[in-house]
């Protein structure tokens, strides 16, 4: 079953550009323990060289603060994950909207005992 972990985490990327001069080690080390427990950052496994932010300051400068990571083998199954300006353009939020299409595979016949959470909600066959 795919784990989804998402929302506005307050952290960047090692390497963020513009760089955010006030986070330490700690934050950064957050943000890399994602990937050290099997969750990949589906932005940046779909657009490894673009540059995008989803929240602007005051001074213009753009930050990449919110994500969406899931479970690695999962991640072959993201269609798309982007960030829409047009609600933070508006002055509806002060974050992009970011959304998230996967295409998971339909999960098999279950069949009693296979272990699957689901089993309870399904027929056995």
């Amino acid at each position: 079953m795919p784990v989804i972990v998402a929302g506005d985490l307050n952290v960047v990327e090692r390497g963020h550009q513009p760089p955010h001069k006030v986070f330490g080690a700690w934050e950064y080390a957050f943000c890399d323990s994602f990937q050290a427990t099997n969750l990949t950052d589906v932005f940046r496994h779909l657009h490894p060289d673009k540059t995008a932010h989803s929240w602007y300051g005051l001074t213009g400068a753009g930050f990449r603060f919110d994500h969406v990571f899931v479970s690695t083998p999962h991640a072959a199954h993201v269609a798309a994950c982007d960030y829409h300006q047009q609600a933070r353009e508006a002055g509806l939020t002060d974050h992009a909207v970011m959304t998230l299409r996967l295409g998971l595979p339909a999960h098999p016949k279950h069949v009693k005992g296979c272990g699957c959470p689901l089993t309870a909600y399904s027929h056995t066959v």
